[in-house]
């Protein structure tokens, strides 16, 4: 499965950490502006993960994300 077939609302496990995916949005990057990144935000904690665009193209085992039992 790549990243990019992942839906919003699902959630995944990243290096251990359970997060949800949010889907693209447009994120503010000190010292560039604002630029599209896929985002991951940590479940019961205030923390994000974000890819780039292009690695929608690679598989969720590549990146070390695996699918959060439900």
């Amino acid at each position: 499965m790549k990243i990019s077939d992942l839906k919003v609302g699902q959630k995944v496990t990243i290096k251990g950490m359970l997060v949800e995916y949010q889907g693209i949005q447009k994120v503010k990057v000190s010292g560039f502006g604002k630029v599209e990144k896929r985002v991951f935000k940590g479940i019961g904690i205030e923390i994000f993960k974000y890819l780039s665009l292009n690695d929608g193209a690679k598989t969720l085992e590549k990146e070390g994300i695996s699918l959060a039992k439900s």
